[in-house]
């Protein structure tokens, strides 16, 4: 099966970029694709900070050369656009010069002011957009107003690329709820873990630290008790290349309440989802970081009230995604209550000495899951998946 995406990119980004600073280009300098690719690499410098908006890059080339770049600083703050033309460099004639921007440029008035003016009021002739902006707000209107005036529009350059870059912005904008991601790393044989329940490491140091950059993407991670209670994860962004802008809100869903019998020191950081009814057999009230599940263990409302819960929550911005890091047991539950618009599978070279069925993931792409991504790190596999809603 074919991956939509060019190779070298993912759902997180150029790929490369997220383990190096600067990773050799995809493209022939100077065609339309190699200056794009620099517009996205651009936008990767704003992950994990402009969320809940997209991070978009914006770069300004004239004669083959950078006049000016940018990309989308933290929420309410400016744009991509404004930042580039914030540091034109002096003396750039902008009647020859080309805009490249990941999005179409907005044209209503939020925390900041629309961005199709400013290049409405400037001479550069031409802009080439990778994708348009599916905010219904904009929708098409920044390209058709920038033609309307007289300049070159080219759209569609790296538009999957650019897509699965901001796939959170896209898809909460197209459903209006958050987008739920599930990540795991097999065996070739599929399994997650050995017969006790110990999974590190199957991959290798370059595939976890792409596992960091694509945490700064989510602003929640979600594993399960017994994942919590064996691993003892960070789920924090700590080996990935630079920026480290954020690491996201960490959450344990814990039915039967097992974690709760860990000294509280252990859970610092972390907030535990429980059922109400385990809350109700232990004494004493509920401690800081539980949150109450109103639903039995055993109710086939389970997951739905979990779902809900974890939504409802207040997060310091809007919540647009979750992304789930769990042990098999949480995955396949969740992937049988359709709750996953993204998957991204790692599959390592190593093979457990005992293994079990019940650690083994028997998913299997159906019905609406497009192929994205098919890309070796360093000896590595990665797979990633959209549910086209």
């Amino acid at each position: 099966m074919k991956a939509v995406l060019k190779k070298g990119f993912g759902i997180g980004g150029r790929i490369a970029r997220t383990l190096a600073a600067d990773p050799a280009p995809s493209f022939p300098f100077g065609t339309a694709e190699y200056w794009m690719e620099q517009a996205l690499l651009q936008s990767m410098e704003s992950v994990g900070r402009a969320q809940p908006n997209p991070a978009v890059g914006c770069i300004l080339v004239q004669n083959q050369q950078f006049i000016g770049r940018g990309s989308t600083r933290a929420w309410k703050q400016e744009h991509a656009e404004r930042v580039a033309f914030s540091g034109i460099d002096p003396g750039a004639n902008l009647h020859e010069a080309v805009a490249y921007v990941t999005l179409e440029p907005c044209t209503h008035q939020g925390f900041q002011p629309p961005c199709v003016n400013l290049l409405l009021q400037s001479p550069i002739p031409k802009i080439v957009i990778a994708v348009p902006d599916p905010d219904p707000r904009v929708n098409g209107a920044g390209i058709r107003m920038l033609r309307e005036a007289g300049k070159t529009v080219e759209v569609g350059i790296l538009g999957p690329e650019a897509r699965a870059w901001n796939l959170n912005f896209f898809m909460t904008r197209e459903t209006g709820r958050p987008l739920w991601a599930a990540k795991w790393a097999q065996t070739l044989s599929g399994h997650l873990c050995d017969a006790s329940g110990h999974s590190k490491w199957i991959t290798g140091a370059e595939s976890r630290a792409h596992v960091h950059w694509l945490r700064q993407k989510y602003d929640s991670i979600v594993v399960g008790a017994r994942t919590f209670l064996l691993d003892q994860p960070q789920l924090t962004v700590r080996d990935c290349a630079e920026p480290h802008h954020r690491s996201p809100e960490r959450f344990v869903f814990d039915p039967k309440g097992r974690t709760l019998d860990l000294p509280s020191e252990r859970r610092v950081g972390f907030r535990i989802l429980v059922c109400e009814s385990e809350l109700r057999a232990r004494a004493g009230g509920i401690e800081s970081g539980i949150i109450p599940v109103p639903a039995p263990v055993d109710s086939p409302e389970l997951w739905g009230v979990f779902r809900q819960v974890l939504e409802s929550l207040e997060f310091p911005r809007p919540l647009q995604s979750v992304l789930v890091e769990g042990g098999p047991g949480l995955l396949q539950e969740l992937l049988k209550h359709d709750f996953f618009t993204v998957v991204h599978r790692f599959v390592g070279a190593r093979s457990f000495e005992t293994v079990s069925e019940e650690h083994r993931m028997a998913w299997a792409p159906g019905e609406g899951w497009s192929f994205q991504t098919d890309e070796e790190i360093h000896g590595d596999r990665l797979h990633e998946w959209i549910k086209e809603v």
